[in-house]
């Protein structure tokens, strides 16, 4: 009768459950994207890795309801990426994946409301403890002036974080939307360009705000089909974008001009992205870790301070990155994968996260970051239980911005 008590119990709090194992994860992998990692210890940070593994295998297995097809896809699924894990050593995709299948069933809308309390605390608290001193704040001067990391680990990273706050800030709000709200992410704009630098955030970010403006204001653009045709073929963006960066770094060559320009304004991402593909090519499954140079952290003060190898070398560019690091087949999963779930929101006329999704793509081409959840919280979208909402493209200003379509939680 106890075991059948705890089942029970079990079967009432499935998204609790979820939601603070997820909340642990998370606040765990944040910390370490700061300079209070010094601090924390590795040993904690695994044993959260591994409870959260656990905890959420219990959940698939034991409690969440699948349809045949549904469970053979999510074998098939957890078999590539502990392939992929075994051969390339990224224990992190074992977790990301199995966050991602844990979300069936709970609230997409609650999940990004932990993201943005937990994220956007921590990153609050690392830039009052790098002002005051209590752990470092990482600082370059370049030709484009002073820029500062305001504790987090590197400049790009502390603006991958603000941009992704800034979409999941932008999500909650659409139900809703009033212009003045658009406040904060100006902010977290001009804060990204001001005192980072990061030209690929700052343009991601201008084109997340103008797509949303887009998005929420579609029913006055209703007599301008061209703007609109944007939302209509944005669940694309992942596709072109992963295509784009890719095939340019493979025909990337120094007797090109305009490959050259190209390359200078990228800051040398396609020269870089083409050295690792003619260094380690592409295998269908991935390979063993390959050997990165960035300039983050502790290595900032080994620079700064004249000691140690400077050549840098990093594959930015997430899709660039999975393609080497997690092969072909991990690649095309994902690509396609995503690209179906987001052509299923536009069939449904609910264009909100496609919208998000193409800035993230721009993001993604030059940065690492689209499967690591600390940054990236819109890839639990594959399996969360995502709100059905109509939004036709329409005349209808009396209507709301968003139209519910049977029950589904609010926008």
């Amino acid at each position: 009768m106890k075991i059948k008590r705890l089942i029970n119990f079990c079967r009432r709090h499935l998204t609790a459950g979820y939601l603070i194992i997820f909340a642990g994860y998370l606040a765990s992998v944040t910390i370490q994207t700061t300079m209070f990692n010094v601090m924390y210890s590795h040993r904690v940070g695994t044993i959260i890795q591994l409870v959260t593994v656990a905890a959420i295998l219990v959940k698939i297995s034991c409690f969440d309801q699948l349809t045949e097809r549904q469970l053979i896809g999510q074998i098939s699924l957890l078999t590539l990426i502990t392939l992929v894990t075994l051969i390339s050593g990224a224990h992190y995709l074992v977790t990301t994946v199995l966050l991602m299948m844990g979300a069936r069933g709970v609230s997409f809308r609650r999940i990004m409301q932990i993201y943005l309390w937990i994220v956007g605390g921590i990153l609050l608290i690392a830039l009052v403890a790098a002002e005051l001193g209590i752990i470092k704040n990482i600082t370059f001067v370049t030709n484009d002036g002073v820029r500062q990391s305001l504790g987090v680990v590197y400049t790009t990273d502390f603006a991958a974080h603000i941009f992704y706050l800034c979409g999941a800030y932008l999500y909650l709000q659409a139900r809703y939307f009033r212009l003045y709200e658009l406040l904060p992410v100006l902010v977290g704009g001009g804060v990204i360009y001001y005192f980072t630098k990061t030209m690929t955030d700052t343009l991601a970010l201008l084109v997340l705000i103008i797509l949303f403006l887009i998005y929420i204001y579609r029913r006055q653009l209703a007599r301008m089909p061209k703007l609109l045709i944007s939302l209509r073929y944005s669940f694309l963006a992942l596709p072109v974008a992963s295509l784009s960066i890719i095939g340019l770094s493979v025909i990337f060559n120094f007797q090109d001009t305009n490959l050259m320009r190209l390359n200078a304004w990228l800051s040398s991402r396609l020269e870089l992205g083409n050295n690792a593909l003619l260094a380690y090519g592409v295998k269908i499954l991935g390979q063993s870790a390959i050997p990165v140079n960035g300039w983050g952290g502790e290595r900032a003060n080994m620079l700064t301070n004249g000691i140690g190898d400077a050549t840098y070398f990093f594959i930015d560019s997430s899709f660039l990155n999975a393609l080497i690091a997690y092969g072909l087949l991990f690649t095309i999963v994902l690509i396609v994968g995503f690209t179906w779930r987001l052509y299923d929101r536009v069939r449904q006329q609910d264009y909100l996260l496609p919208v998000i999704f193409v800035a993230i793509a721009i993001s993604s081409m030059f940065d690492q970051h689209f499967l690591e959840i600390t940054y990236n919280v819109f890839i639990l979208m594959a399996f969360a239980k995502l709100p059905t909402y109509r939004t036709a493209i329409g005349p209808a200003f009396n209507q709301p911005i968003v139209m519910n379509q049977g029950g589904a939680e609010s926008e």
